[in-house]
């Protein structure tokens, strides 16, 4: 069955693809799909609505994973539905709680359970014995030439496309571009600080204005919070703070390492600039909303697309659902890099550099992929399925929608006319939120996910060490500490030379060096 979509969601869908059971019911029928203005030349785009009208998958079925949640789950269930009712295909899909989907995409690979998977972009080397890579006219496709170059690398292992890309994800700071340009609360800054009122540019900053509004009536009489975090034990706590980490611990001047020291495969988690990030976590504690000290993921989106606090840094979704269609927030909310440091730990000498100017480090994180399974008998179906599901249409729909976590990551979604002509964004909007995607694809010193063997269990663990920090069970130090000799063990299971070579794959993303 279609997912019940809210009213904004329906209208986007009907009004950028023009959905295939409404089209199926217009004169001429299926035929008219073809000249439909949105289905393209199905010769030029082979995963379009016209492309997969044309194919016919009647007596197939193909078993999908996915997940539970209106996060990647529900946009996968939708377009599952009109694949099906374009190409007569029975897609059978399997939705698993989010603490269920790395065991579930494992175990599925390996008892050959699923022809296509949609799973976490990081886990690529332990499903990478399992996957089909891309076929060459997938490669080919308008849509994969598309994508972004740091995408593609994601994507591959190697030189080798394992995974079809249907995601990017980041983190960024969003913020309510209505409180800092207040006048009565710039002129309170600057009478408390002697300083203006902006976007914050580094950790210290941004807890210094979160702190500034914790509190304070906004102008709709609502009391503001000063931020929202994940602060809940789970995988995504990890996440969270890796991006706290970066502008710290990843040096633009040193290579060879952001997580471990590629030479010895030493862990790098509780070196002083990690202790740094973590300090400053923990005094952020009491800026959050009431409830905040079991924030999830979910929560954070609410709480930032509500209008409750003043920033949030995380993916697209917050801000995606700030900006949906009859949100009294819309058009209010603005983009800019996750906050920088001026002071980063230089391993090599042991000690601080000071910076005249900010240093960045954007995370590239995590971002859901597609895959097909070697053991599949119906790949072709299984890459088509794959394919149609990020198609323009569907892609550009996708990404207006905050609760599906569709995020950009084609070179056409830096282009602001799609965000102020068909999303209807207001251009200053559009326009901070292009420049910031713009300045992560252009850095050349950004932080990827724990992209190795059994990587989803080292953030688990740095989660678990962290959320002893943010709640007074151990210091910063005595928490990482732990993390280290955890992740030590845990590379001596693996093997340290096995480990290494998965991790060198990370590394020549962060040092700007050739896939090999």
């Amino acid at each position: 069955m279609l997912p019940q979509l809210n009213s904004t969601a329906t209208g986007i869908f009907r009004r950028l693809l023009g959905i295939s059971c409404l089209l199926a019911l217009a004169p001429g029928g299926w035929s008219a799909m073809a000249a439909a203005p949105s289905a393209g030349d199905p010769a030029a785009d082979p995963y379009s609505y016209a492309a997969m009208g044309k194919k016919d998958y009647r007596g197939v079925t193909i078993n999908v994973l996915t997940l539970s949640t209106t996060v990647l789950g529900e946009p996968v269930a939708l377009h599952a539905d009109q694949f099906e009712q374009l190409t007569g295909a029975n897609v059978n899909v399997t939705r698993v709680p989010f603490h269920q989907f790395y065991q579930e995409t494992l175990l599925g690979l390996r008892q050959n359970k699923y022809d296509a998977l949609t799973f976490g972009s990081m886990w690529i080397a332990d499903v990478l014995e399992y996957l089909e890579p891309l076929p060459q006219n997938m490669l080919d496709s308008p849509q994969y030439r598309d994508v972004l170059p740091h995408y593609k690398n994601i994507a591959s292992w190697g030189k080798t496309a394992y995974m079809v890309p249907i995601d990017g994800d980041r983190h960024y700071l969003q913020y309510r571009s209505d409180l800092l340009g207040n006048a009565v609360f710039r002129a309170d800054f600057r009478k408390l600080t002697g300083r203006e009122l902006g976007v914050p540019r580094t950790w210290p900053e941004l807890q210094e204005i979160a702190r500034f509004f914790h509190g304070r009536k906004s102008p709709d009489g609502s009391v503001i919070s000063g931020m929202a975090e994940v602060t809940v034990s789970d995988a995504l706590l990890g996440n969270y703070f890796i991006k706290r980490a970066a502008p710290y611990a990843k040096h633009p001047n040193v290579k060879g390492g952001f997580y471990f020291d590629l030479a010895t495969m030493e862990p790098l988690v509780n070196t002083p600039g990690w202790v740094q990030a973590l300090t400053d976590f923990v005094a952020a504690q009491d800026l959050y909303p009431k409830g905040g000290q079991t924030m999830s993921f979910f929560d954070t989106i609410t709480t930032f697309g509500r209008g409750n606090v003043v920033f949030t840094d995380s993916w697209d979704d917050p801000f995606i659902e700030a900006m949906e269609l009859g949100n009294p927030l819309r058009n209010n909310v603005g983009a800019a890099l996750s906050p920088g440091s001026r002071k980063v730990w230089n391993r090599r000498t042991g000690k601080w550099d000071e910076f005249p100017n900010v240093n960045y480090a954007p995370y590239i994180v995590y971002g859901w992929s597609g895959g097909v399974a070697k053991s599949s008998t119906r790949k072709e179906a299984a890459f088509d399925f794959l394919g149609f599901y990020a198609n323009r249409e569907n892609h550009q729909a996708d990404l207006q929608v905050g609760r599906f976590g569709m995020n950009p990551f084609r070179q056409s979604d830096l282009d602001t006319r799609f965000w102020v002509e068909r999303a209807r964004w207001h251009p200053s909007v559009a326009a901070s939120y292009v420049r910031t995607l713009e300045a992560q694809s252009r850095s050349r010193n950004r932080v990827l996910d724990l992209r190795i063997y059994r990587g989803q269990e080292y953030v688990y663990l740095l989660s678990v060490g962290v959320y002893r920090a943010i709640t007074g069970r151990d210091t910063p130090q005595a928490a990482l500490d732990e993390v280290a000799r955890r992740w030590k063990e845990l590379t001596a299971r693996i093997g340290v030379d096995k480990q290494r070579e998965a991790y060198r794959h990370v590394v020549h993303f962060e040092d700007n060096e050739p896939a090999q």
